[in-house]
C-alpha cells in the first residue's frame, strides 16, 4: 500500500525532471541575416534616373537570398537640396523596394544642414539625429553637420545606447572619415562619445571606398567608407555605375556574434564579391553557416577582429545560468539519489 509519503515523493521527483528540460535547455539557433550599405547616390538622381530605378529594384530581387533586412543610406540622395526632379528620382527609385530603407542627411540633401524642407517631404526623416531599433542593432542616425554635434547631443545619443539591451550599435553619418583613414572632427568626436560597445560606422562624402578595423575606448570598431558615386573609386570618373557595402550578420538570441562584408557592385555589373570576417565574439563557437550566404564566402581573414565578453558562455548553453549549474552538478545527482531510495 502506497504511503502518502511516497506520493509527494513521487510528485517531488516528476516535478524535478520536468523543470530540468526547461532550465537547461539550449538557446536558440543562430540566424542570419543581411544589411546593405550605400551612400552618394546624387549622380543618379541628376544623370542616370534609370540605374537610380534598377538599384532599388535589383536589392529587392536579391532581398531573399540574402535575406536583406535594411537598407542604410548615408546622405546625398540628390545633388540639389531643391531640386524636385531630383527628389522624385529619389522617391521613385526607393519605391522599387519592399526593403526597409534607413536614411540621414548628406550636405546636398539640406543646403549643408540649413534647409530639411525637401528632405523631411521625401524622406519622411526629421531634422533630429535619432536611435532606433534595426534587427539586433541599435541604428544611431547623425544627419550632416558642418563640425560637430553639441555635448548635450552626444549625451542624450550615447544615454540611448548605454541603456540598450542590444551588445552592437551601427552609427550612420555622412561625413566620418576620408580616404586616407583621417577622421572629420564629428568622426572624432564620434569616436570619443558615442563608441561605448562594439561599433560599426557607416559614411560617405568623400569618393572613395575604404573599410578598415580598429579598437577605440577598448571596444572594436568597423569603419566603412562607401561612394561610388562618380563610379569605382579610382577609375574613370562620371560613370553610369551603382555599388554598395553588402553585410551578413550573424546573431543568437539577439546577441550579434559574427559580422562579415563584401563589395556590392550594381551596375553595370551584377557581382557580389566574396565575404570576409569583420567581427566574432569570443566564445562563440559556430555551426554550419546558415542561411544563403555559402560557406566559402565566409572565411576568416587576419582583419578579424574578436571582442572578449564575460556573458559569452549564455550563448553554449547553461554555462552562466546558476540553476542550470545545479541541474547539471553533483548536488542534483545526490538529491535524485536520495529520492529514489525513499521510495
Amino acid at each position: 500500500m502506497r504511503t502518502a509519503g511516497m506520493w509527494v515523493t513521487l510528485t517531488l521527483l516528476l516535478a524535478l525532471f520536468l523543470i530540468v528540460p526547461v532550465v537547461a535547455a539550449e538557446p536558440n539557433g543562430p540566424t542570419t541575416y543581411s544589411l546593405v550599405h550605400l551612400s552618394d547616390t546624387q549622380n543618379l538622381a541628376t544623370r542616370y534616373p534609370g540605374t537610380y530605378d534598377f538599384t532599388f529594384s535589383y536589392l529587392e530581387g536579391i532581398k531573399a537570398h540574402y535575406n536583406i533586412s535594411a537598407i542604410i543610406i548615408t546622405g546625398d540622395l540628390v545633388n540639389t537640396w531643391n531640386k524636385q526632379s531630383e527628389w522624385d528620382a529619389y522617391a521613385h527609385a526607393r519605391n522599387k523596394t519592399t526593403i526597409p530603407v534607413y536614411v540621414v542627411s548628406g550636405n546636398h540633401d539640406t543646403n549643408s544642414g540649413k534647409d530639411y524642407t525637401y528632405y523631411s517631404r521625401y524622406t519622411g526623416e526629421p531634422e533630429k539625429n535619432y536611435v532606433i531599433t534595426v534587427e539586433d542593432f541599435d541604428l544611431v542616425g547623425i544627419n550632416y553637420v558642418s563640425k560637430s554635434l553639441s555635448a548635450k547631443e552626444f549625451a542624450r545619443l550615447r544615454l540611448a545606447i548605454s541603456n540598450s539591451t542590444r551588445n552592437f550599435t551601427i552609427i550612420a553619418t555622412h561625413y566620418y572619415m576620408n580616404e586616407k583613414g583621417t577622421h572629420s572632427r564629428l568622426g572624432k568626436d564620434i569616436d570619443h562619445e558615442l563608441v561605448v560597445q562594439p561599433t560599426l560606422i557607416l559614411s560617405g562624402h568623400i569618393h572613395a571606398y575604404r573599410i578598415t578595423l580598429d579598437t577605440k575606448n577598448g571596444y572594436p570598431v568597423i569603419e566603412d567608407l562607401t561612394n561610388y558615386q562618380n563610379g569605382e573609386p579610382g577609375r574613370q570618373k562620371n560613370q553610369d555605375y551603382s555599388a554598395g557595402t553588402l553585410y551578413t550578420v550573424t546573431a543568437v538570441d539577439g546577441q550579434v556574434v559574427k559580422i562579415t562584408s563584401g563589395r556590392l557592385r550594381i551596375y553595370p555589373t551584377r557581382s557580389p564579391d566574396d565575404q570576409r570576417v569583420l567581427y566574432t565574439l569570443t566564445g562563440y563557437v559556430p555551426h554550419v553557416a546558415p542561411g544563403p550566404v555559402p560557406q566559402s564566402a565566409m572565411q576568416a581573414e587576419t582583419l578579424t577582429i574578436t571582442m572578449p565578453t564575460a556573458d559569452a558562455g549564455h550563448l553554449r548553453g547553461i554555462n552562466n545560468d546558476p540553476f542550470g549549474q545545479f541541474f547539471a552538478g553533483d548536488a542534483f545527482r545526490d538529491l535524485s539519489r536520495w529520492i529514489l531510495k525513499s521510495l
